[in-house]
């Protein structure tokens, strides 16, 4: 049955920090398809379209790029039937430009990024972001089947862990009893640990402020062998203290602190892997000598993305690691958008806080 001619409930960001409530028509489209918006896990993407400091916004836009839904209308063939719970990858393929021909995750087929929850709601059919009752599904969308047994909520959180396992084990290409350490312990951060131990790292150490204590407590239970509040005390020793040694890998998921690139420097071995998988703005890294990356002969990567193998083990994760249930603290209805971002940035303080998503239906 055709969604077209109907209206979906959606949120959209008109400007910053201004949600407007409203619904959109549903029009006939010929390709692609429509998901049934259940569930969207916010980020740091989210927060920085709101805020205005996002170089890759373009308003008027619906966010959400975390989304899991069921297929509501499929006019291409996806692979999976109508009425299956599906993950969407945040970033759409066309599959014929450069980055996506050398297998990079930012496609730049459409303007300012080829990517759910960053399209302006200008460009027809409007309906890009998770913070609608329906999402078009563009042809080039990569979807993956998400067991029902998975609250919604709770499969939303596919994407950070996706992320995770991208970042931890496919980018460094981590090997069975090499160590990690991660700095950032945001849900990407955490999801990264997961990864990375459950590939078999032989140590994970995770660094986190003082306002992440309770991150850092779930990091603990999620099997670190160290956490450090690096405000406190200094890494470089609570690493030598607790492994002994510089680790092999160390994964940079700060949130706009360029120390942590000076740091992941001084801090991994000799011949190891820096992957520096935050962003940092136009925020330059002062004190940057790169004969430190010369003289250890150091690899580092880049790593903007979670790549379709990351999403694959991440859906698969979700439904056979039961510690995973808890790791969406806060939920908010879709027109509590407003407050869904401002608790995911911190400003209703941080006690408890692990990920926030959106409920939709």
């Amino acid at each position: 049955m055709s969604v077209a001619g109907n209206s979906a409930r959606a949120m959209i960001l008109v400007e910053p920090r201004r949600f407007t409530p409203t619904r959109l028509p549903v029009g006939e489209m010929e390709v692609g398809g429509w998901l049934a918006v259940e569930a969207t896990g916010l980020s740091g993407v989210d927060v920085q379209a709101w805020e205005g400091t996002s170089r890759f916004v373009k308003y008027p836009l619906i966010p959400g790029h975390e989304v899991v839904g069921r297929i509501a209308e499929a006019m291409t063939d996806f692979g999976i039937p109508v009425g299956t719970r599906v993950v969407v990858e945040s970033s759409i393929r066309c599959g014929s430009c450069r980055r996506c021909m050398n297998n990079v995750s930012s496609c730049n087929l459409r303007k300012p990024i080829n990517a759910y929850g960053q399209l302006p709601s200008t460009e027809s059919p409007a309906l890009w972001g998770g913070f609608a009752e329906l999402m078009y599904l563009d042809p080039g969308s990569r979807l993956h089947v998400v067991s029902d047994d998975v609250p919604a909520v709770v499969s939303a959180f596919a994407h950070p862990l996706a992320a995770g396992f991208t970042w931890a084990v496919e980018v460094p290409d981590l090997r069975a009893g090499e160590n990690v350490l991660i700095m950032g312990p945001g849900p990407r951060g955490l999801s990264a640990l997961v990864a990375a131990k459950a590939a078999g790292a032989g140590w994970v150490g995770i660094t986190g402020l003082s306002h992440d204590a309770d991150r850092l407590r779930l990091a603990k239970e999620l099997g670190a062998d160290m956490i450090v509040f690096s405000d406190v005390d200094d890494p470089a020793s609570a690493v030598a203290d607790s492994l002994g040694s510089r680790p092999d890998i160390v994964i940079d998921v700060t949130s706009n602190d360029t120390e942590a690139i000076l740091l992941g420097l001084d801090l991994v071995r000799v011949g190891g892997r820096l992957v520096l998988a935050s962003t940092k703005g136009t925020a330059p890294v002062n004190q940057l000598f790169s004969d430190i990356i010369v003289v250890k002969e150091l690899s580092v990567r880049g790593a903007f993305g979670a790549s379709s193998a990351g999403y694959h083990w991440a859906t698969r994760q979700l439904a056979q690691d039961s510690r995973l249930d808890h790791m969406v603290s806060h939920e908010f209805p879709l027109e509590e958008a407003d407050k869904a971002i401002q608790a995911s940035a911190g400003h209703f303080g941080r006690e408890d806080l692990i990920s926030v998503a959106l409920a939709v239906s």
